[in-house]
């Protein structure tokens, strides 16, 4: 089919790059930590990677494959092992290089539009234009300015995988139920995997099988359920996988600046209004899409029972697509509106709460059938011809394309730039985010994080006020922030220097989460730094309550202990630290120090011993060898003079 098609193809890769090629000089943006290492060395620091998932390169496979797609404190949840692993492969060959994860991103979309030629082509084969009808759907796809987050972000590469693996099984079965081979059967259930393995998103596709055998194949009602069952088995052998092989538990808390559908209780028909105007919102974009926003979250979309211009965009649609399908009576229409509804369907915060409300990622998949029924619409305005590469475009009737082709080019190549890096694109869409709490908070961190770098080689007053400014914000739109108090806090007492300022953010934090660790030792910090000792101990041991596992606000108690000289209760602080860290090193040493400041040498040495035979050192050796010959013990001073 190459061959004969060639010149399509050949327009497809012309246009992909037209549209993307320029994401190839962006950086690392929004989220890509998740799937690569995306900081740099800098120069007089100890270098470490910050997704140690990747950084071994295709070492890391294994690991990956045991392990959950995201993690973090606050979360460890999906599981994503074929995207994760493209990104270990690329690290291992190329080292961290943005330019390389662009070029294959974009090279990944030239493939799927190509496929998505092909596997409409497929499902269209009695289609007297089938060929026509299937361009039109792969230029639109090619073109729609909602794919530049899901191109333009390496993070979204999950979608792209998603949707050419899914779209490759399609194809597969369509070829098996043409004509059945163990290999279309074998290829089918791999690629399943594969779309499952990538993102979760392939499901859309596996849900879409049954419509597109209803509507294009006829087989018998036993053939049907068969076919259906198979898929459905898949998945099953896929969600036990996934749950099973994983090492890491798969847990993920939502909040209320994400989504108050999360945390608050909605009725049915508040949800069904909600799903309605969901619904519509995801028409207009996909007509109109403007302004593009790479989040959205609390207080962006109107979450009441009230009817506003996305409730009658949906209502409107669906009329009109009514009205259409009974003038024409045409069945691909009919066969468009549904697998559109269907694809959406999950989406729509009826079922269950979507982080951030809505998303534009959300529509990629689901795009494919918008832009297959629009083809349909305008089918009947195209003849057939010939296919002569991107000059198809130059004479009638494609030629009307151009100018659609020229706004969405000009469109989507801006768009691109704004996705450089994370800054660049936190601060351009800061505009249209002004309501919400996440998005000011993302752009705030980022100010934070910069003023945090070691790069920074001075306080900068402009960062400092706008890092402010938008954390106000957020919490001026959503007061139960609780992290967004803690930055806000940090920033007063570690660039301001106002303690008081500090605390109270640091204790509205703590308000609004009772368990939250990092808040008790920032604000444990604040005491100490007051001379608070007491106050700052009963902190560092609340974020130890909070958080157990976490080994920082023990030392911070054990250095408390040792700046104010109380050797006693910091040995006993120790002691009990152990429980919970044994054959711990830092302990250990520390365990030492109290013992020569009690004036114990004997026991210190014992303990530098210890630590010696978990990490030896010269250092630690000479200082056991000084120690010991001060005491008159030969014995202990040569164990440890050659090492």
């Amino acid at each position: 089919m190459f061959g004969e098609y060639k010149n399509i193809f050949v327009c497809f890769f012309i246009l992909t790059f037209l549209f993307y090629g320029n994401t190839l000089r962006n950086k690392y943006s929004l989220d890509d930590d998740y799937v690569t290492v995306t900081n740099f060395p800098v120069k007089g620091s100890a270098y470490k990677p910050n997704n140690p998932y990747i950084e071994k390169g295709f070492l890391s496979i294994p690991k990956i494959w045991l392990s959950r797609y995201a993690h973090d404190s606050e979360f460890s949840f999906d599981y994503r092992p074929v995207v994760t692993t493209t990104f270990a492969i690329e690290y291992g060959i190329f080292g961290q290089n943005p330019f390389i994860s662009h070029s294959v991103n974009v090279f990944l979309y030239f493939i799927l539009i190509c496929l998505v030629f092909k596997v409409i082509y497929m499902i269209l084969k009695d289609h007297p234009h089938k060929t026509t009808l299937s361009f039109l759907t792969a230029v639109l796809f090619l073109i729609h300015p909602l794919h530049t987050e899901v191109v333009a972000s390496l993070k979204c590469r999950d979608e792209i995988l998603a949707l050419i693996f899914s779209l490759l099984a399609l194809k597969n079965i369509l070829s098996f139920l043409q004509k059945p081979t163990f290999k279309d059967a074998i290829l089918a259930g791999v690629f399943m995997f594969l779309g499952f393995f990538s993102k979760l998103s392939a499901v859309l596709i596996m849900f879409s099988i049954p419509l597109v055998i209803l509507f294009y194949r006829r087989i018998g009602a036993k053939k049907f359920i068969l076919l259906v069952a198979s898929v459905y088995f898949l998945y099953i052998c896929f969600d036990a996988f996934s749950n099973i092989v994983p090492t890491e538990a798969n847990f993920r808390n939502y909040y209320h600046f994400e989504n108050p559908m999360s945390t608050e209780h909605y009725d049915f028909l508040h949800k069904l209004i909600i799903g309605i105007k969901t619904f519509g919102f995801y028409i207009q974009m996909m007509i109109i899409p403007y302004p593009l926003r790479y989040y959205y979250g609390y207080n962006t979309f109107d979450l009441s029972t009230d009817f506003n211009q996305y409730a009658i965009i949906a209502l409107t649609f669906v009329i009109i697509c009514f009205i259409y399908f009974y003038k024409t009576r045409d069945r691909n229409f009919l066969f468009g509106f549904l697998w559109l509804c269907l694809m959406l369907f999950p989406f729509l915060n009826i079922i269950m709460p979507v982080a951030g409300i809505v998303a534009e990622r959300l529509t990629f998949i689901s795009s494919l059938a918008f832009c297959f029924l629009m083809a349909i619409v305008i089918l009947p305005f195209f003849s057939v011809q010939p296919f002569s590469g991107i000059v198809v475009f130059s004479r009638k009737p494609y030629i009307v394309l151009a100018p659609l082709i020229l706004i969405c080019l000009i469109y989507v190549m801006k768009r691109n730039t704004n996705w450089y890096n994370k800054l660049s694109l936190f601060e351009h869409d800061s505009t249209y985010l002004k309501n919400s709490a996440k998005a000011n908070s993302l752009i705030a961190n980022e100010y934070f994080e910069t003023l945090r770098s070691p790069n920074q080689s001075h306080k900068n007053p402009a960062l400092i006020q706008k890092g402010l400014h938008h954390y106000q914000v957020a919490l001026k739109t959503d007061s139960s922030f609780f992290t967004a108090y803690n930055n806000a806090g940090v920033i007063y007492y570690s660039f301001l220097g106002d303690l008081n300022e500090a605390k109270k953010y640091f204790s509205l934090a703590i308000k609004h989460k009772s368990n939250y660790a990092q808040a008790f030792i920032n604000l444990g910090n604040c005491f100490k730094q007051e001379k608070n000792l007491k106050l700052a101990f009963q902190n560092y041991k609340q974020a130890i309550i909070s958080k157990p596992s976490d080994f920082g606000p023990y030392i911070l108690c054990i250095n408390l202990f040792l700046e104010a000289k109380h050797y006693e209760q910091c040995l006993r602080f120790i002691r009990f630290s152990h429980t919970q860290f044994p054959n711990n090193y830092d302990l250990i040493t520390q365990e030492a120090n109290c013992y020569y400041f009690l004036g114990d040498i004997r026991k210190s040495l014992k303990a530098c011993e210890l630590a010696y035979s978990l990490k030896p050192s010269p250092q630690l050796a000479g200082y056991i060898t000084e120690q010991a010959q001060k005491l008159n013990d030969s014995t202990l001073a040569k164990k440890y003079t050659f090492n």
